[in-house]
């Protein structure tokens, strides 16, 4: 989109009054440092109020981290009154995406975002006054980024702290879907943010029940050469799944990483590949079927199936023979990463 373009944003928001930013469900570091830096540029340059809906729980240790240390304050969903605001904008998700799910009865002005949806979904957007919907984007913090250049305007430290760790964290410092948009954005906001504050996310103190998930996460993954697949019961947080896909991609030969987990009456899954004209999220829709919703792009995709109609075996059954389809793994034994342990062998 245009800088021209981009300026067009002025004319969909109102002359006084509050806004809303909301963002998916269980916030990660780039959908709060677009919406930490969206809130920057509405105050500083069109002098608007806003408030923030942050829905779901933040879980994984980095991102609690990055909440408290940026203070990044909301309010309950349920409290919102709509003849307070004058609309609400969402940032790093869509209207009509399965994890999003603003409050009602309010317009939505805007939509910034980088992942690209499901065609039949993408109708939600016809209403919607702005539209920047941008794949060609490794992070919707790189937007907001530009959006801000477009209005003339540079982030103060907070805002650039925050936007510098949505995209590196989404970009996984530049190494994963990252474009020269992305690279350009990581060196300025790198210089501007506030290094001790990086560092304080990037350490934070982990709970034992973080290395109990690894520990079991060890035990269930099953290798398959080209695939690690990792189909876990209950999880901790929809985030852990994510991180051990992420964690797992790393093992030396391995193309492909899917971990499962269910959590909050959903089964959530994350797909990631380190090959390079790999695309995710086709490959995530596939085995999701009918029965479960997903986003994503590149080299990383997540979504979920509810667990309404089917258990969480039932899921994993039905992933599991999608994901041996899909990558040609018939008649290929699984080996594991880690045998389970007899408990009287580990005292």
């Amino acid at each position: 989109m245009k800088v021209e373009e981009l300026r067009k944003l002025a004319d969909v928001l109102p002359e006084s009054g509050k806004i809303i930013l909301c963002t998916h469900r269980h916030p990660d570091p780039d959908g709060l440092g677009a919406i930490v830096g969206l809130q920057f540029l509405l105050k500083r340059r069109f002098g608007l109020e806003v408030d923030l809906v942050l829905e779901g729980r933040i879980r994984r240790a980095e991102n609690v981290a990055m909440r408290d240390l940026l203070q990044i304050h909301s309010i309950p969903k349920g409290s919102v009154d709509p003849a307070a605001y004058k609309g609400i904008i969402l940032v790093d998700s869509q209207p009509g995406f399965s994890h999003t799910n603003p409050p009602g009865a309010l317009p939505v002005l805007a939509v910034f975002d980088h992942h690209d949806g499901p065609k039949g979904e993408a109708a939600h957007l016809g209403d919607v006054p702005f539209v920047w919907v941008a794949p060609d984007y490794g992070a919707t913090s790189t937007m907001i980024y530009d959006l801000l250049a477009a209005f003339g305007l540079e982030p103060d430290t907070r805002s650039a702290t925050a936007l510098y760790c949505g995209v590196r964290y989404d970009t996984n410092n530049l190494l994963r879907g990252a474009t020269q948009r992305d690279e350009d954005a990581f060196r300025v906001l790198e210089r501007l943010a506030d290094r001790q504050v990086v560092g304080a996310i990037d350490q934070p103190p982990l709970p034992k029940q973080y290395f109990r998930q690894m520990h079991i996460a060890l035990e269930a993954c099953e290798d398959y050469q080209t695939l690690l697949l990792t189909l876990l019961g209950e999880v901790s947080s929809p985030e852990s799944v994510a991180e051990i896909a992420d964690w797992f991609l790393r093992l030396e030969g391995q193309q492909w990483s899917l971990c499962g987990g269910a959590c909050d009456g959903r089964y959530q899954v994350s797909l990631r590949t380190d090959l390079a004209d790999a695309d995710a999220y086709p490959a995530l829709r596939f085995l999701l079927g009918r029965e479960g919703k997903c986003g994503g792009h590149g080299r990383m995709a997540g979504g979920q199936i509810p667990l309404t109609e089917l258990t969480v075996e039932q899921v994993q059954d039905l992933i599991r023979t999608r994901a041996i389809e899909l990558f040609g793994l018939e008649g290929r034994q699984a080996e594991r990463l880690a045998e389970p342990q007899d408990v009287d062998k580990t005292r």
